[in-house]
């Protein structure tokens, strides 16, 4: 894994030089065209007539050189030799030697073709030539090396950035997910072991609600299971968990659980947070209706509030004086909590309050995400 990251890597900084190379050749081809305009009409001023074909040869040849030679060179050395990972006595010597490279080919280049392509070019011997040339242009080429050289060494470290931002960005994301996956992990066995401490109790009791039950109990692990590594599910595929639940906990309280579920026809397609309905509506029997011999509700509401979905669950026949607020929120909730904190930062919020009457509300807020869907959705609202 790390060996494809390091190839990745280098492939991507490989990518973002040739960028910068090609960057710099439209440059080039740039100067070369105003170059060759310039050079045409300079002549022509001076009485010097020259051709076209004469001006665009001079030109290619000049800009020829740095584009295709000596740029790639500059680029070369800024890409394999850093500021930081190299000392300054090496990297002053290599550029040194680098601009020494850089004017001899561009003054080698133009001495061997000499008249041949700069029109009115004296012939001399090749040395006394290419004396003559190593004058008047190494000043010239010595400032546009360390002009290369300069762009090269911005481009490296803003190419570095990139990539370190990148990797933060990937290892936090990484470490958010591995997260996650560890609170849904540590739910579903909570949520089973709850269920199965039901089971148990209506094994003697009810032997048919209990085989009812475990069916039940079947066909929703299935379903969770389809969906467990997504952060992230609609509303809709979540209140088809929700309703497998509530058939097995109305097996369990038989005539004892009545739920009335009221929902915002627009929010059906809200993207929620995986199996987050569930452990509310459980956490509202658990410490409401399971501590009461007599009949409860549990009632859901969900709904948008400016640009933010809302749902609650509310469970009377609590007994608050006898339950704290604190142990009301259980693991199922922390476990929303800290979900809410990964997806969500500060936008994703839960709260617990008391209500007249003795009843109970824990409520979840977060921002509203819609998926498109074809189907326009109905009102859910029903009792039982």
């Amino acid at each position: 894994m790390a060996d494809a990251d390091q190839d990745s890597s280098r492939r991507m900084k490989r990518l973002s030089w040739l960028r910068v190379w090609a960057g710099m050749l439209i440059l080039w081809i740039t100067f070369a065209i105003l170059g060759t305009w310039f050079n045409y009409y300079a002549f022509q001023s001076r009485g010097r007539s020259i051709t076209w074909f004469q001006a665009i040869r001079m030109n290619l040849v000049f800009y020829g050189t740095w584009a295709l030679l000596i740029t790639p060179l500059a680029l070369l050395l800024c890409a394999r030799f850093h500021l930081n990972r190299t000392s300054r006595f090496n990297l002053v010597s290599l550029h040194v030697m680098g601009i020494a490279t850089a004017v001899c080919t561009d003054v080698g280049i133009k001495t061997l073709l000499g008249n041949r392509v700069f029109p009115g070019a004296v012939s001399h011997p090749f040395f006394g030539q290419f004396h003559k040339y190593f004058l008047s242009e190494a000043e010239g080429d010595i400032q546009i090396y360390l002009l290369l050289a300069v762009i090269g060494y911005v481009v490296a470290y803003y190419s570095e950035r990139r990539m370190h931002e990148r990797h933060a960005a990937q290892l936090e994301t990484s470490l958010v997910r591995s997260e996650l996956q560890v609170l849904k992990m540590q739910l579903q066995p909570h949520f089973l072991f709850n269920t199965l401490h039901s089971v148990g109790a209506l094994i003697r009791k009810d032997p048919r609600a209990a085989e009812k039950m475990i069916c039940s109990l079947g066909d929703l692990l299935r379903l969770t299971l389809v969906a467990q590594d997504l952060p992230k599910v609609s509303l809709r595929r979540e209140f088809e968990l929700l309703q497998m639940y509530l058939d097995i906990q109305r097996v369990r309280f038989q005539n004892r659980l009545a739920i009335e579920v009221n929902v915002d026809p627009c929010t059906l397609d809200a993207m929620v947070p995986y199996l987050v309905l569930q452990p509310l509506v459980e956490n509202a029997i658990k410490h409401g209706l399971a501590r009461t011999l007599g009949r409860g509700r549990v009632e859901i509401n969900i709904r948008t509030v400016t640009n933010r979905l809302v749902m609650s669950v509310v469970n009377d026949a609590c007994s608050s004086s006898s339950v704290p607020a604190q142990e009301r929120l259980g693991i199922g909730l922390e476990n929303i909590r800290n979900r809410l904190r990964l997806l969500y930062d500060s936008q994703g919020q839960i709260a617990s309050r008391e209500l007249p009457r003795g009843r109970f509300q824990v409520e979840v807020q977060i921002p509203l995400e819609l998926v498109e869907t074809q189907t326009k959705p109905q009102l859910l609202h029903a009792t039982g």
